[in-house]
């Protein structure tokens, strides 16, 4: 048996890890990724903005440890071509037969259409690749603006400050993270925020950039902002692009079933392009998740991936913000706030079950809160 996975990052990775355990002698696993590095932490990869920390300090596991397991693991080898009715995946190296093939090579970063946005110094960060030119041109910089206010813009900012650049984060909603805090929980990280020097503009409707080569502003709907780097985080975009030809059902990614089984026999899908029940995660632990329980069914094994209860931890200068479980705010729910100056908490019930919770600060009951929540 050939097992063949596209991507090597949480869903691929755990995948293979499975399919390891439960092969016969004589399977193969082969695993192709377009980037140099083996398995990493990518959510980590945002440290490296702040020099602290490196990529080789991220890597969970490294080439040695997939050929110590027997897993084929090709480095910088891009997937271009799927042959379903045949059975082969192409690269510009070589085709390879398959008989089982999980699709896991996520999402890119979705890039607005803003104007000016082919300029130099703006940039996106997904792969450890985008590291060497961010790092390189905020050596030179000392404005940055990160077009994005949500979980992953504001660690940006975070990092871009603490290698001290002056950073401002522009955020189309009214408040941070409107998915995953009420405004009043919005508004109490944004004035931590702004204690931590970093500057927060609520309400940005950007239009583009502006420059001779290089970035010098943003330009706002009612104002223009200096900046010489500029790191946009806007979300991602499922990378269906192997499939668009292909007769494997699509909607914003991947469609699959409890099984991650896509609509054609034998080809599965993991990981922050699968599509389950019309809902794409794009965080790491359902990518992992998912990829656990595509590589058992693969290697025939019973396994059910049955939703992911959304959590969201955060630390941004030293601000814990937690935002977990059903927090739809048109439902009928009940729910009880504690407030003070420096700490808020909304625990969301449904017929006095909790279901969800915003926390900004500390709360001395957190890890009991979020224990019920996820029972």
């Amino acid at each position: 048996m050939n097992y063949v996975i596209i991507g090597a990052s949480a869903a691929g990775a755990s995948a293979a890890k499975e399919i390891a355990k439960n092969r016969d002698e004589s399977d193969q696993i082969l695993i192709f990724t377009d980037e140099t590095y083996p398995f990493y932490y990518r959510p980590r990869l945002i440290e490296c903005l702040s020099g602290e920390v490196e990529v080789e300090d991220i890597i969970i596991n490294d080439a040695e440890w997939f050929a110590e397991h027997d897993i084929d693991l090709h480095l910088s080898e891009k997937i271009t071509e799927i042959d379903l009715e045949n059975s082969l995946i192409k690269s510009a190296k070589n085709s390879y037969q398959y008989d089982k093939l999980l699709f896991a090579n996520g999402s890119t970063c979705f890039v607005p259409p803003f104007s000016g946005v082919e300029l130099d110094n703006i940039f996106t960060l997904k792969k450890a690749a985008d590291l060497k030119e961010i790092n390189a041109a905020a050596q030179q910089a000392k404005k940055v603006v990160v077009v994005g206010g949500g979980l992953l813009g504001l660690e940006m900012a975070y990092n871009f400050n603490k290698a001290g650049l002056e950073t401002t984060v522009l955020e189309v909603a009214d408040y941070l993270l409107p998915m995953q805090l009420d405004e009043k929980a919005g508004d109490l990280l944004e004035s931590k925020l702004q204690k931590n020097n970093i500057k927060v503009i609520t309400g940005a409707k950007t239009k583009g950039f502006t420059g001779k080569k290089k970035v010098e502003k943003v330009i706002l709907e009612n104002e223009e902002i200096a900046a010489d780097l500029v790191l946009i985080s806007t979300g991602i975009k499922c990378d269906t692009c192997l499939v668009e030809d292909l007769d494997i059902k699509t909607n914003k990614g991947i469609v699959v079933n409890e099984k991650l089984e896509t609509s054609f026999p034998n080809v599965y899908a993991a990981g922050d392009l699968a599509e389950y029940d019309n809902q794409i995660y794009g965080i790491w632990p359902p990518a992992l998740e998912q990829g656990r329980i595509a590589g058992q069914v693969m290697s025939g094994l019973e396994s059910e991936f049955t939703g992911y209860v959304p959590s969201h931890r955060l630390k941004v200068a030293g601000i814990n913000v937690v935002s977990i479980g059903n927090l739809n705010k048109d439902g009928n729910y009940q729910e009880k706030v504690l407030l003070d100056d420096d700490n808020y908490v909304k625990v969301i019930a449904d017929n006095d079950q909790k279901i969800g919770a915003i926390i900004v600060g500390q709360y001395s009951e957190q890890n009991k809160l979020l224990a019920e929540i996820k029972k």
